[in-house]
């Protein structure tokens, strides 16, 4: 699954020249429909030998790859580097979520690419096709931000299911019987004591449900817990969560669940991305307050690249669709932020276009920083849709 692809390894491989091939596929004809673009793509580096091919190996070494190993279905990315003989694979596949429209989250390549009539269009889960000088991990930056691993407890009187849901995929299922009785009209001591029963039950059930959290929580990596169903139930278990699961609850919600599967797992999915785009104002709201108190923050390309480079990032936000162009020099690997016409650091006039948030993605990654890819939101947009938290 893409949750569990090291980005760190792949941020570490990279060169002076355009030498690496990226490729996101998101069915089994992709590389059929970008035939248009690796034609152009070819046509692009004409004027420049070592490049075209690199280029050329690189589309081999696909093509072999796929005719050995077809794409069944679902999604995958490649990333191919002929010169360092280097062919990495992944298959992505998101699996049952949906948003509150009915589409799905953010698709392969949403945040990354305007998609040609070739392409693909992005909420129809697009393809793509990038030639840089290093793996191009944005699109799994992105995905493995938006889709983090999270515990899910179902519950109602009856029965308690608990699952996990790693890269949008759920996993590891469990099931808990609590067969609480429903509230009775009796009145007198047969009604207390009856109720006083229930209540006990009913606590028991609960702390079953938080013990089997308690243990899931020390064989698999999740940062949040959703609780869905009975307003009771979930009542009860929160109150007796352990304080490093409490910690993790991001969220509940009563629901039906005689209601169908399908819409269950519906609502699961809107709580978890309304939680999820919560946090992502709050983390902004908290980078705007230390900036304006020249406190630990930087905001704009430039800054945010200058301290991703000394390890100063602690967590960056990034607007999922921007678009932040940079350089790199060929003669020096200087990154640049800004379009100069020479390098500042060699004067070297050999010069190639890279994305400026990939780029960052990278460092980040290779300093055990977050990036966290964010709806657009103005002030963010107003400093050039990069901003970031700092350790020191």
């Amino acid at each position: 699954m893409f949750g569990e692809i090291n980005l760190r390894e792949l941020a570490e491989v990279s060169g002076p020249d355009r030498a690496f091939l990226s490729l996101y596929l998101s069915r089994p004809e992709s590389l059929e429909r970008l035939e248009k673009r690796i034609k152009q793509t070819r046509s692009m580096l004409q004027d420049n030998g070592d490049e075209l091919e690199h280029f050329d190996e690189n589309i081999k070494m696909v093509r072999e790859y796929l005719k050995k190993n077809p794409i069944e279905s679902g999604g995958l990315c490649i990333f191919a580097c002929w010169a360092l003989d280097f062919l990495k694979t992944w298959p992505i596949v998101i699996e049952g979520v949906r948003g509150k429209t009915g589409h799905p989250g953010p698709s392969l390549t949403k945040a990354i690419i305007a998609a040609d009539s070739d392409a693909g269009t992005p909420g129809a889960g697009a393809d793509l096709l990038v030639v840089d000088s290093s793996p191009y991990i944005r699109p799994l930056a992105e995905l493995q931000d938006e889709y983090e691993n999270f515990a899910v407890v179902i519950a109602d009187n009856k029965v308690a299911r608990i699952f996990m849901v790693m890269s949008a995929s759920r996993e590891s299922e469990e099931k808990i019987y609590g067969d609480i009785k429903n509230h009775v009209k009796k009145g007198g001591w047969s009604q207390q004591r009856y109720e006083r029963r229930r209540d006990k039950q009913l606590l028991l059930y609960a702390k079953d449900i938080a013990e089997k959290l308690s243990e899931l929580d020390k064989n698999e990596n999740f940062r949040r817990v959703l609780l869905v169903g009975s307003r009771e139930t979930i009542s009860e278990i929160r109150k007796v969560l352990p304080d490093q699961i409490a910690r993790k609850l991001i969220g509940e919600k009563a629901v039906d669940l005689g209601k169908r599967t399908r819409f269950v797992n519906q609502k699961i999915f809107e709580l978890f991305f309304e939680e999820e785009r919560r946090s992502e104002n709050q983390l902004w709201e908290r980078i705007k307050g230390e900036y304006l108190r020249k406190g630990l923050a930087v905001a704009g390309a430039r800054d945010v690249l200058e301290a991703a480079r000394r390890g100063r990032v602690e967590i960056a936000v990034i607007t999922r669709d921007a678009q932040i162009e940079g350089l790199r020099c060929r003669e020096c690997e200087n990154l640049i932020a800004g379009l100069p016409e020479t390098c500042p650091n060699c004067n070297s006039k050999s010069l190639f276009t890279v994305d400026m948030i990939n780029e960052i993605v990278e460092l980040l990654t290779m300093t055990g920083a977050k990036a966290d890819f964010v709806d657009s939101i103005p002030g963010l947009a107003a400093v050039g849709d990069i901003a970031a938290l700092l350790r020191y």
